[in-house]
């Protein structure tokens, strides 16, 4: 094979990739899949070590964390450490290793330990940049069937219902939790740098937060 540069690797990497299934789930009332940072490093893991590629974080900077305090399914009380930093990963050419490319992102952990809070937020950032980097659909339907699917039926709705999705998604998923739309649209103030409304966010933005109020309500356990 001829000298590669990082970028003709991480081609490389991608096509031994055709699709991600969902092969694990959270425990809980609001259950949810989740492709395991298993999968993904099982499935590229041989070829990154063929070609002399690496995926790693070169900076961790934590921004700070503070405590949460609840009472859990069995009403008894619980208090979680909640993390978040920016972090730089980078993907490297372990022939020419100032030949690389580096990725600027943040995370997010919530655990009853402060190490494994950290833990997490690290594994859950790691696995979620490389399903993006790596560009593959995420279970085996046909992606643009499924979005042509949900496109087709937000069209046929009434304005005023589809001007609400967003916003009943989000009063969904944190009923029954100690989450409020106040802790949302405070994240959101963070995040963005300044205040938007639910139904505003553009479709990126969203997927965004409704990923992180995933990660936080199961506190990403199972991994």
């Amino acid at each position: 094979m001829p000298e590669l540069n990082v970028f003709q690797k991480i081609i490389e990497v991608k096509k031994e990739i055709t699709c991600f299934n969902k092969d694990c789930e959270t425990t809980g009332a609001r259950a949810y899949k989740y492709i395991s940072g298993t999968q993904v490093l099982s499935k590229i893991k041989s070829k990154m070590e063929e070609i002399g590629l690496l995926f790693m974080p070169v900076e961790v900077e934590n921004r700070g964390w503070q405590t949460f305090d609840y009472l859990n399914a069995k009403g008894e009380q619980k208090t979680d450490f909640i993390v978040e930093g920016k972090l730089v990963y980078a993907w490297i050419n372990a022939e020419k290793p100032e030949d690389q490319v580096r990725i600027p992102f943040e995370y997010y952990g919530q655990q009853n330990d402060i190490s494994k809070a950290f833990g997490s937020g690290l594994t859950y950032s790691e696995r979620y940049l490389l399903l993006k980097a790596l560009g593959v659909p995420t279970d085996e339907e046909d992606p643009d069937g499924r979005n042509e699917d949900k496109k087709a039926r937000a069209q046929n709705k009434p304005k005023n219902e589809q001007k609400q999705t967003k916003w009943a998604s989000v009063n969904e998923l944190i009923k029954d939790t100690n989450i409020t739309l106040a802790n949302v649209n405070d994240w959101i103030l963070r995040r963005y740098g300044k205040a938007i409304k639910i139904n505003n966010l553009s479709e990126e933005q969203f997927d965004e937060m409704m990923t992180r109020l995933q990660a936080k309500i199961a506190g990403e356990v199972n991994e």
